[in-house]
């Protein structure tokens, strides 16, 4: 018998966006290699804006999915088979790495997560549960999952279709509130508890261009409200997210600009010049690069090689700490993110059908 809810749809990749993707991730990582440097705020600094790229691209893939996707079973299974088989394999690389490093150099004087706050990230919605992400990556992980959440309720009840109408008003929205009433406390105690807030503008921006992309109609009323995304995207720098401690709003406008501009070239297919094998290497990798990048090379390998060993910080971070993490982001790829990701979808696909054929009978 045919396993309809196993036949996930197909549906087309962009190499565009891999490349995009693989770009986000390398800035991330330079960001935080130069972080404290003098160099640091000669450009380096805007990497910390990666994110804000990050989530653009997540907007535009997470809203086709839902587009060409037969339920929402299907997408939960499709979500939880990507993301999650990754995110424990480097949740639980950094913390065993932290417990070792804090076992055997007393001198550190690491204070390791406990087994509670491991237990809490492996989650990703440790934000709800008072536990400190074990890595600073993992922050952007409850902005994704909540998104994924607020979409996938409006895809349930067949209301898909406004999501831009309500994205847009859900940003002027907390514009004017956090503009208005921030420094009360429940406006503050609401940002904190909904992060996705502040970043709505840009999840809508991803699924505006996909609208683009895919129907080009109403191309002034999209452009338009492509614009509205980026002033509320400005105006909330100052409310959330890591971007304010690090980026003027001249720096942060500048690059929602580059953004929004590739973007507008990719919907155009104008972006092909962006591919290469080394975009789209960092693409492939670049879910894990990001997640075990961060702790592993810049509180252990640039550390030890410059105060230890006096080597010079640049050949530290780019001839030593960065391929390393490349190599090990390229490891989870090859050996996790792939096959059992593959493998979890289709175990998840098997007893969601089963369950499905028990119920009809």
């Amino acid at each position: 018998m045919q396993n309809s809810l196993g036949n996930s749809t197909k549906h087309k990749r962009f190499k565009e966006l891999d490349a995009l993707r693989g770009i986000a991730a390398i800035m991330v990582v330079l960001f935080h290699f130069t972080l404290g440097r003098p160099l640091h705020k000669f450009g380096f600094n805007l990497g910390v804006t990666g994110v804000d790229l990050f989530f653009i691209i997540s907007g535009f893939v997470i809203y086709m999915t839902l587009t060409k996707v037969k339920g929402s079973l299907e997408f939960i299974i499709n979500r939880v088979s990507r993301l999650y088989p990754t995110y424990w394999v480097c949740v639980t690389f950094t913390f065993v790495f932290i417990c070792l490093q804090a076992h055997f150099d007393k001198s550190a004087k690491i204070v390791p997560p406990g087994f509670l706050d491991y237990v809490g990230n492996m989650t990703m919605f440790q934000n709800y549960f008072n536990i400190n992400d074990i890595d600073g990556p993992y922050w952007t992980m409850i902005v994704e999952m909540l998104f994924y959440i607020g979409i996938l309720l409006l895809f349930h009840f067949r209301k898909l279709k406004y999501v831009n109408i309500i994205g847009i008003t859900l940003s002027i929205a907390v514009v004017i509130i956090s503009s208005l009433f921030y420094n009360h406390t429940l406006v503050q105690q609401l940002l904190a508890a909904v992060p996705l807030l502040t970043f709505i503008p840009l999840f809508l921006a991803g699924t505006i261009f996909y609208n683009i992309y895919e129907y080009k109609e109403n191309l002034i009323q999209q452009y338009t409200m492509l614009l509205l995304c980026l002033i509320c995207q400005e105006l909330l720098l100052r409310y959330g997210g890591r971007s304010r401690f690090y980026v003027t709003h001249v720096e942060y406008l500048t690059m929602l600009i580059l953004y929004f501009s590739l973007f507008t070239l990719f919907v155009t297919d104008k972006l092909k010049w962006i591919i290469n094998r080394v975009t789209l290497f960092l693409g492939k990798i670049s879910f894990p690069l990001y997640l075990i990048h961060q702790y592993i090379a810049v509180m252990f390998i640039i550390p030890i090689l410059t105060k230890t060993y006096n080597v010079n910080y640049w050949v530290a971070s780019l001839l030593v700490a960065l391929p390393i993490v490349l190599i090990l982001a390229y490891l989870v790829n090859r050996f996790v993110e792939v096959p059992v990701s593959r493998r979890m979808r289709e175990k998840l696909n098997s007893i969601a059908f089963e369950k499905h054929f028990e119920i009809i009978q």
